[in-house]
């Protein structure tokens, strides 16, 4: 254990540069929101693509599992629909934020469900409402859902990059 912290230690610069690139893809994301919506929608389809490779290479590699026609099924499916995906970006686009509003819609109503649970808590309850309302927000509202999206992946980037460059600047001192 002590060898491998030796030589990631060496390595603190490769945590700097990513923590700086987070940063900048983040802040880029905010001053283009449109071409960085985009981008994500592209990417959206991306993802799917490369689930469905992993799918078909868990099928090859898992001879001996009894459920690989559903592996394969899933695999087809996943490489068609993030191939479409990825030619359609205004699909994939609005695929993306409906099912970003309908995780919100869902934490809401398993906050309300939560609150009850826990003695009828007000709390809980007026914060189930507001992020079921935010799910529909997200899901009826084109323009607020996209900008919401960019927005919290461009703070969890930033976020993200900040911490990166603080542990690679830790790194560097020991």
């Amino acid at each position: 254990m002590e060898l491998s912290l030796d030589r990631s230690l060496r390595h603190w610069w490769a945590f700097l540069i990513r923590g700086i690139l987070f940063i900048l893809v983040g802040i880029w994301m905010i001053a283009s929101p449109i071409t960085s919506f985009v981008a994500l929608g592209f990417l959206f389809g991306l993802v799917i693509f490369i689930a469905g490779l992993g799918e078909l290479l868990h099928v090859v590699r898992d001879k001996t599992a009894t459920n690989r026609g559903w592996h394969l099924f899933l695999g087809i499916v996943d490489i068609i629909l993030g191939l479409v995906l990825m030619a359609h970006v205004a699909t994939s686009v609005a695929i993306m934020r409906i099912i970003v509003g309908v995780w919100f819609l869902l934490r809401g109503i398993s906050l309300i469900s939560f609150s009850r649970r826990v003695g009828r808590s007000w709390a809980l309850t007026i914060g189930g409402i507001i992020t079921a309302l935010f799910g529909l927000l997200i899901i009826f509202n084109g323009v607020f859902g996209s900008m919401t999206i960019i927005i919290f992946i461009a703070v969890a980037f930033i976020f993200t990059g900040i911490f990166n460059v603080w542990l690679g600047l830790r790194m560097k001192s020991h």
